[in-house]
């Protein structure tokens, strides 16, 4: 009975919802002080938005499973198999996205490193850390000396040191490899008995940029990634939860990106890796970055290490054969045949890799175009067959752009054009390469603009649109001159309180309700309201007097503060603990704008049930501001739904980014709508996504397209 009850409850309390908002709207209506018509308008009008607000956060609690309801306590195990669902899917869509979906892979092949990278392999095969994931034989040392990607999932599995090093040069394939690794792990993980998955742990991939191990302990940046990539982690209990899987070792970790963070660190992060990690850990770097690192004391203790290799001539031509007609066009035939037969050409040593040969993939499609690659090898004057192969990727990285954003037949025409595009992809990588990251992450794209021209945009279009809103509903009651003088002050109020709180730092999330709320979190919320006290006070005392002004103004701020820690306790306190969704950039931002006008709605429901009876006695009784308690209650409600509305949509980061983007278009000139035209980057191949961030599709791409010279960057940056 009391499970029934509680799948129940959230359509029970659309009902209630409905009801007690209902009879609200009736009572006024039938009250003796209600002034006229136009006053009952405005208070309708609240009122529905609210109901709206309150009814839209129930039925996202109705759309939870049953078993989710059910469920007392929370169960790691359970949390685990919910984790391993949302990976499945995130790594099937990034599979797809890189080609690594597809019935024609490239063959990659690796065996034991050419430089040191880490500690003897018989070490790493004969350590008792971990037992070998259940039907998996213990690896051995010869079992590293050389083999294929399929082979890496045995290798991984079976380690008793539950430490993997994969090392090689720029483009041969190592995120492949491990988007690959993921996906065979969570198939064999779904094919064991259910009894046997607790013993499995869930892979997980994370790029390191970010992480400082000098101030961050890897288990408090582990929780962090795992919150902001997976829905199924959001709030204190998500966290809580996060935190719990790291510390029970059933979450395995690959790290990539370790070579992207500074020098000095990645020996401290790889002996902060030695000592702090109960779990299995893959790490992904560079070779000579690796060998760098391991040089001043970064090794990772009992780590197998393994190189992947060059593609072979023979497989590439094999591969590039695969994706052509049969019989191939002539250009493509000489192409094959120049590799083969001449394997140490620049032209074979620059199409060893996975990278390049993508790239001849996807930028020669057109019949016989690919006889330019080779008038263009014949024509190298390069000194050297490195430095020629190097001259023959950088010609493969020029045509991405070209051949993404050309006109196909039976095609609609590129949204953005070639000039265009490449504009704002410099300057895009100028800005990531400045940050140090690979990782766009839509919600820092407000740190790109100036923060005093982005809060100052942000605090006319919001607090001034608000105002002028509200005052006009409350001046159709009450007169056009307070209705002025009431859109002045929220106005202003809410561009102070803009520039007391910026947004949030990561994008937040619609789930289970429950109010946190730490001392930090109410100094923001403190100065914010304050600042909006003041600025109405003082243009409200104008017209009934500065003492008079001021006082409500206090009233109206502290009431304000009210408003901030609701948000703030929201956002901290919603979670979504049944979540098999992984991240998107696009998921994340309708749930970041989701939240805003949720949360908005329920800080000004609490709010304005204060601000009303505070407006209805002070302002009945000392300022005659309206006929009693009834006028009163009216003016707040709907001044405090305002303001309510606009503090969550402050908080969120959709409407910051969407404010940032207005400025870049002014000094960069890059789209007005600037997540849509990364989405449509992503769409033709030039982008990627990981959980809810873009990458550029290969990171030498990114470092293509940034320009080399400090005077650009420079430009760009400011």
């Amino acid at each position: 009975m009391w499970g029934k009850f509680r799948r129940a409850w959230p359509l029970v309390a659309v009902a209630l919802i409905v009801a007690v908002g209902s009879w609200l709207l009736y009572v006024v209506w039938r009250s003796p002080h209600r002034s006229d018509l136009s006053t009952y308008g405005a208070f309708a009008v609240a009122v529905v938005a609210l109901v709206a607000g309150w009814i839209a956060w129930a039925w996202q609690r109705a759309r939870r499973s049953p078993a989710a309801q059910d469920r007392g306590g929370e169960d790691l195990d359970h949390v685990a198999d919910l984790l391993a669902q949302a990976a499945r899917r995130q790594w099937d869509l990034a599979a797809g996205e890189r080609g690594l979906a597809g019935a024609d892979p490239i063959s990659v092949t690796w065996g034991r490193p050419t430089l040191p990278l880490a500690g003897p392999a018989a070490a790493a095969a004969g350590s008792q850390r971990f037992d070998p994931l259940p039907g998996l034989p213990p690896v051995g040392e010869a079992a590293l000396a050389a083999g294929e990607i399929a082979d890496l999932h045995a290798v991984y599995g079976g380690l008793r040191s539950g430490r993997l090093v994969i090392a090689g040069p720029p483009g041969s394939g190592k995120s492949g490899a491990a988007v690959l690794l993921i996906l065979a792990a969570l198939r064999y993980r779904e094919q064991l008995p259910v009894a046997d998955w607790p013993k499995v742990p869930v892979p997980v991939l994370f790029t390191a940029q970010d992480w400082d191990p000098r101030r961050q302990p890897v288990r408090d940046w582990l929780t962090a990634r795992l919150q902001e990539t997976y829905p199924l982690f959001t709030g204190s209990t998500g966290a809580a939860n996060a935190a719990a899987l790291i510390a029970a070792g059933k979450i395995a970790v690959i790290l990539d990106g370790l070579d992207e963070i500074t020098k000095e660190l990645q020996p401290t992060a790889l002996q902060a890796l030695s000592q702090q990690a109960s779990f299995r850990v893959v790490v992904l770097s560079r070779t000579a970055e690796m060998a760098s690192a391991a040089t001043h004391q970064g090794i990772l203790r009992g780590a197998a290490a393994i190189e992947l290799r060059p593609v072979e001539s023979a497989e590439a031509a094999r591969y590039l054969e695969r994706v052509q007609l049969d019989p191939p066009p002539q250009g493509w035939h000489d192409l094959t045949e120049r590799i083969q037969s001449r394997p140490s050409s620049p032209l074979s040593r620059a199409l060893d890799s996975p990278l390049t040969l993508t790239l001849v993939r996807d930028t020669y499609q057109a019949g016989d175009d690919v006889r330019e690659l080779l008038n263009f090898s014949d024509t190298l004057q390069s000194p050297s067959v490195d430095q020629a192969a190097g001259d023959i990727t950088e010609h493969l990285l020029d045509r991405v752009l070209p051949a993404a954003y050309a006109h196909r037949l039976g095609q609609p025409a590129p949204r953005y054009d070639l000039q265009t595009a490449h504009d704002a992809l410099i300057k895009i990588a100028v800005r990531m390469n400045e940050d140090g990251t690979r990782d766009l992450q839509w919600w820092r794209i407000p740190d790109w603009v100036p923060r005093t021209q982005r809060l100052l945009l942000a605090g006319l279009v919001f607090g001034l649109g608000a105002g002028l809103v509200f005052g006009l509903m409350v001046g159709l009651g009450r007169g056009p001159g307070l209705g002025l003088v009431i859109a002045l002050g929220v106005g202003l109020g809410l561009a102070s309180a803009t520039a007391g709180m910026g947004g949030a730092d990561t994008p937040s999330r619609i789930g289970r309700l429950r109010m946190r709320v730490t001392l930090e979190e109410l100094v923001p919320g403190l100065g914010g309201g304050l600042l909006m006290g003041l600025g109405l006070g003082l243009l409200i005392g104008l017209r009934f007097g500065l003492v008079a002004g001021l006082v409500f103004g206090l009233v109206l701020g502290l009431v304000g503060v009210l408003v901030v820690v609701v948000v703030l306790g929201l956002a901290e306190g919603l979670a979504d603990p049944d979540s098999t969704r992984s991240s998107s950039p696009f998921l994340s931002r309708r749930d970041d704008r989701k939240f805003g006008l949720v949360a908005g709605s329920v800080a000004g429901s609490v709010a304005g049930l204060v601000i009303g009876l505070v407006i209805g006695l002070v302002g009945g009784l000392v300022f005659g501001l309206g006929a009693g308690l009834g006028a009163g209650l009216v003016d707040g409600l709907v001044i405090a739904l305002g303001i309510g509305l606009m503090v969550g949509l402050m908080y969120s980061r959709v409407w910051s980014s969407a404010v940032a983007a207005i400025l870049l278009a002014r000094q960069w000139h890059t789209p007005l709508h600037l997540m849509r035209f990364l989405e449509d980057a992503r769409e033709r191949n030039i982008l990627r996504t990981v959980g809810p961030v873009y990458q550029f599709r290969h990171a030498s791409l990114q470092d293509r397209l940034a320009p080399a010279t400090s005077e650009t960057a420079q430009s760009v940056g400011g």
